[in-house]
């Protein structure tokens, strides 16, 4: 029997987020590898032709499919209180997702995309949940947050981190063997208008204040990077 993958692309905490078309590339590249080995269901809280999405008029995309999110003002964190300027909670309702998790099966991994290492705060809502409504799932965390702040993403209460592009451990971890052949998982989504084709990955320069090498290093590919 596959195992049971849910895939997450969390939330965004910031001041400004828009939607350059934005997709979760390193998510759906990594269920890409795993076609066929499991089965998936998939969440992208910034799909904003998701059907609560498509009822907002200020969400509508050009013609080029770019386009803002729906978000919600919150509270400045306390470290930016001083900054005179909106924080928002971009990305679908909480309630969104909650109920999508109420409707679906239990599953057996829940695959999460970091990319921001300071949009941390997404993805501890989407643990949070995850611990409420699917408590006997394992999560799986990667990209450049784990890759850049482990110790940080340590204490978010996932089971398995993922540094780095080294894919490894995940098949490892997952029981599977990956098919490195395949696409993206592009078919993950109900409705789709714009996609995303990586065609080099790394820097071949080195600069000392750049994150680059260490998240692409040794990549076979450094999908869990790629937003």
């Amino acid at each position: 029997m596959n195992a049971k993958i849910l895939l997450v692309n969390p939330p965004i905490y910031d001041f400004a987020a828009y939607d350059f078309w934005v997709k979760p590339y390193g998510l759906l590249g990594i269920a890409g590898y795993l076609r066929g080995k499991a089965d998936f269901k998939f969440f992208d809280y910034l799909d904003r032709l998701h059907p609560f999405a498509a009822k907002q008029r200020e969400l509508e995309s050009d013609q080029w499919g770019r386009g803002r999110f729906y978000f919600e003002k919150i509270a400045n964190p306390r470290i930016l209180e001083d900054i005179p300027r909106y924080y928002r909670r971009f990305g679908l309702p909480r309630k969104s997702f909650q109920q999508f998790l109420t409707e679906q099966r239990q599953c057996d991994f829940v695959l999460i995309q970091t990319t921001m290492t300071y949009w941390y705060q997404g993805v501890q809502e989407v643990i949070e949940d995850i611990r409420k409504f699917c408590p006997k799932a394992k999560i799986i965390l990667g990209g450049n947050y784990v890759t850049l702040c482990l110790c940080h993403a340590e204490k978010l209460g996932a089971d398995f981190l993922v540094q780095g592009a080294n894919l490894k451990p995940l098949g490892e971890y997952l029981n599977i063997a990956p098919d490195l052949m395949q696409p993206a998982l592009w078919e993950a989504y109900r409705k789709l208008n714009v996609g995303a084709l990586k065609l080099s990955d790394g820097c071949p320069f080195n600069c000392t204040y750049c994150s680059v090498r260490r998240v692409t290093v040794n990549s076979s590919p450094g999908l869990w990077n790629a937003l």
